[in-house]
């Protein structure tokens, strides 16, 4: 089984008040699970990284072998997939947690979408609509 997963954080201020969404889609193109949380304050950077995080943690309930990750978040997608060094204690320490999660999974990519793809929309609007509910 493969799944493909978007996921979005943002922060109003850098930093300021925080929200992070993700969505999950089957083979079919179904979405099988989604959601948004606030997560307080943090930078944006901190809220890619923690939508990632939740995301990889939905994704692995509902698949352990192929997990295809989309974000728009081009810093986070190199650190991740090694071609930046994460520089910052904070950062390190979710590129680490990002790193013991994907062991859940047989394969996992890390790919960068631009924020004119529709799913990428649909979990911006979820991020958007999260802040604007904490304001």
């Amino acid at each position: 089984m493969k799944v493909k997963v978007y996921s979005d954080g943002a922060a109003r201020g850098n930093p300021g008040p925080a929200a992070i969404a993700y969505s999950i889609y089957d083979e079919s193109g179904a979405c099988v699970d989604s959601g948004a949380r606030s997560i307080g304050r943090a930078t944006n950077n901190e809220a890619e990284y923690q939508a990632l995080l939740l995301a990889m943690e939905r994704a692995c309930v509902h698949c352990k072998d192929i997990a295809h990750f989309y974000l728009d978040s081009e810093l986070v997608v190199r650190q991740v997939n090694g071609k930046y060094r994460a520089r910052d204690a904070r950062m390190k320490g979710y590129l680490g947690k990002v790193l013991a999660k994907s062991r859940c999974f047989r394969e996992m990519r890390v790919i960068h979408v631009p924020r004119e793809n529709d799913r990428a929309q649909i979990v911006d609007s979820m991020v958007n609509e999260e802040l604007d509910r904490n304001r």
